[in-house]
């Protein structure tokens, strides 16, 4: 398989504990590039690997897979609550596991007309279903009541100045349509004085998570991945914040407790090396956790 130019955080970590086998099935439930996947493969020359990513750019990077490996992958548009009728589209039921990076990849952030970066100016999208979703946060920001902007910037990007920020936005858009990544972002710099991280970071990630029911997708997909797991098949889930972090802790604990549930292989989540985080700056708030179906 060629190199890819971008891949999933702490792809050797979880390939480790996924243990790849030659006729053993997987599935990637956030494709990007395939980094997972191309990582189950050089472990696994003949495993089987069902891929999926809702987002359309993932589209450019299949045909290398495809031409190699045939009937060996699959992979589908879709988002991966929607597993039910992708299964019901294969002869696969049950998989020997599951790889998941719940982050954002150099492909979505590197594209200022997605506009999911702080950092590159672009149009107010931010939606991973470019087709499906027609909700933007061009409408939020120009459309929402000031105290639903407030309570998305505090629940879903746990935003302290949220009150704050949200009534500055509407304030703003009564005399002028707020359409860019910049101008969000120059209007968030009047009020955050974070040196540490970005002053946006917060507000685009509750955005982004909004959007895109990302917690509400990922709660959906964790009580399925129950039901299509093996016996002893493990489950591999990467976090890049703590409310995605807290769902999965508390999902793997509660299924710990289920006769038919899982075992938790990870009892602190596994954090990127130095090393890794010296080479790839993303991956610092990074959280593996693993579990096994009992």
């Amino acid at each position: 398989m060629d190199e890819l130019s971008h891949f999933p955080v702490m792809v050797d970590e979880v390939i480790s504990y996924i243990c790849p086998k030659n006729g053993h099935s997987y599935l990637d439930a956030t494709f990007g590039q395939g980094g997972y996947t191309n990582g189950i493969f050089k472990k696994a020359s003949k495993a089987k690997v069902i891929a999926i990513d809702q987002d359309l750019d993932s589209k450019i990077f299949i045909n290398n897979f495809k031409e190699k490996l045939g009937k060996k992958f699959f992979f589908f548009s879709n988002k991966f609550s929607e597993i039910d009728s992708i299964l019901e589209r294969i002869d696969v039921r049950l998989f020997d596991g599951i790889v998941m990076d719940l982050g954002m990849s150099n492909t979505q952030l590197n594209n200022p007309s997605r506009g999911f970066s702080f950092d590159r100016d672009g149009p107010l999208d931010m939606r991973m279903d470019t087709e499906r979703n027609k909700l933007t946060a061009e409408i939020i920001i120009n459309e929402y009541p000031e105290k639903e902007l407030s309570d998305i910037f505090y629940y879903y990007g746990e935003e302290r100045n949220s009150r704050k920020i949200a009534r500055t936005i509407t304030n703003i858009r009564v005399k002028r349509h707020i359409k860019t990544t910049s101008d969000l972002c120059n209007i968030i710099k009047k009020i955050n004085f974070d040196k540490k991280k970005n002053p946006s970071t917060r507000v685009f990630q509750a955005l982004r998570i909004f959007i895109n029911d990302e917690l509400g997708e990922l709660e959906l997909f964790l009580k399925k991945s129950i039901n299509i797991l093996k016996h002893e098949g493990r489950i591999a889930v990467v976090a890049f914040h703590s409310l995605e972090d807290r769902i999965i802790k508390n999902f793997f604990k509660r299924m710990s407790e289920a006769p038919n549930g899982l075992n938790i292989i990870t009892k602190k989540p596994l954090l990127p090396s130095s090393r890794e985080i010296k080479t790839n700056p993303r991956s610092r708030s990074a959280k593996l956790r693993i579990a096994e179906k009992k």
